[in-house]
């Protein structure tokens, strides 16, 4: 399949052997439809090159998709495909699910191997690029990651239990603004704002079932 990243001196190279992460899905059964489109050398948060073009929104054909993997964000929004591939650095896969509605997980670095795609990092980005699954619907990020991560899945101890109560959420608005970078929208912190409070009227809600419960057997118990 080609292999461009967005650069027209790549154009017409195709690539001769699969990723490491793509062999391993091939192997568990996943049929490859395609290579997405992306950001030039993945270095944007849209999706357009000179080899492409620009990738536009399923939703909105006047929005565009996010990057640098908007691509499959596109293709995963619009129904085209179920499950998808991208790599992150700084939100190459959470800006793309975020803009298109779907899911993407940015696993620990070193947990899913990184071998096979280009460009990869070199130095100090190493600590920062991981590639990791895009899914349409949430519950496929599990299986998908696990397949992805091979042994590597072990760091992740993802078959212990989780305590909801010792959860602990962390949020941030913003940055503290610059004047290269546009204001957060009004609308996205009203969101973000309503997720957390949502998130914590869930998880007090739950801790108050606990005790209910505890209090009930153990009135049981000494009945």
């Amino acid at each position: 399949m080609p292999n461009t990243s967005g650069l027209v001196s790549r154009r017409n190279l195709i690539s001769t052997s699969d990723a490491l992460v793509v062999s391993r899905l091939k192997q568990a059964g996943a049929i490859p439809l395609g290579v997405t489109n992306c950001s030039e050398l993945c270095m944007w948060y849209e999706s357009s090159n000179n080899v492409y073009g620009r990738t536009n929104n399923p939703y909105d054909l006047q929005r565009i998709v996010g990057g640098s993997s908007g691509g499959e964000g596109c293709v995963l929004g619009a129904a085209c495909s179920v499950i998808g591939v991208g790599s992150d650095i700084g939100g190459s896969i959470r800006i793309p699910a975020f803009f298109n509605g779907v899911f993407g997980h940015k696993p620990t670095t070193g947990v899913v191997p990184n071998d096979g795609q280009f460009p990869n990092a070199l130095g100090v980005r190493t600590e920062f690029l991981c590639t990791g699954p895009m899914c349409r619907y949430a519950e496929d990020l599990e299986p998908m990651l696990r397949v992805m991560a091979g042994p590597g899945v072990r760091k992740l101890k993802l078959d212990e239990k989780v305590l909801l109560e010792k959860v602990k959420f962390y949020c941030m608005e913003h940055d503290g603004g610059s004047v290269f970078v546009s204001p957060v929208d009004r609308e996205i912190l009203q969101a973000q704002r309503k997720l957390l409070y949502y998130n914590t009227c869930l998880l007090c809600a739950l801790l108050k079932l606990l005790v209910s419960i505890f209090s009930l057997t153990h009135f049981i118990y000494y009945f």
